[in-house]
């Protein structure tokens, strides 16, 4: 593990905020870029959660929020925007460097997405610790059944992309190439 990536996640154990990563692998080693991510508009969503229901009932088949690999925050009495949390697919991916597992995080051919393989995923956590965006443990997480970790995919594998991003009905979230 990095001399980075171990001073970061100290500092986030002592709630110190997460400091911005920099990342130790060369360029030359780092997976390709994801072809598309999903960016949000915290003005447009209404903290409806159809994304998450959504996103839940494709890869889990029910509506249930805490499988889903992306999830939107509202405090009211902060005042605060909407915010979503879900997976940036990282240039340089810490998660996936962290993984000790041959195989079970990947990047999907097709899409670059950042991918972990549930049936070769033990759960040990190490990715969603790397992940320096991780902070509240929602972008990846594990799954409250299966005992292995999870986080977006960007649908890989659905020939219209993101679910969530077809489902929102106020278009909060949208495909960026």
């Amino acid at each position: 593990m990095s001399k980075i990536l171990i001073i970061s996640m100290a500092l986030r154990e002592k709630g110190n905020p997460p400091m911005p990563f920099i990342s130790p692998v060369s360029r030359n080693l780092r997976p390709p870029s994801a072809k598309i991510s999903i960016e949000f508009n915290p003005s447009l969503c209404s903290t409806c959660l159809s994304c998450m229901l959504a996103c839940s009932l494709l890869h889990e088949g029910e509506c249930n929020p805490s499988m889903a690999r992306l999830h939107i925050f509202h405090d009211p009495l902060a005042g605060s925007d909407n915010r979503i949390e879900l997976c940036k697919q990282c240039l340089a991916p810490s998660c996936l460097y962290a993984c000790p597992i041959p195989g079970a995080f990947y990047v999907d051919d097709a899409t670059g997405a950042r991918i972990i393989d549930e049936e070769k995923c033990a759960g040990c956590g190490r990715c969603a610790k790397a992940c320096p965006l991780n902070e509240r443990g929602t972008i990846i997480h594990l799954h409250p059944r299966k005992s292995v970790s999870i986080k977006c995919d960007l649908c890989r594998g659905r020939e219209g992309g993101p679910l969530c991003v077809e489902v929102c009905p106020w278009e909060a979230l949208k495909i960026k190439k």
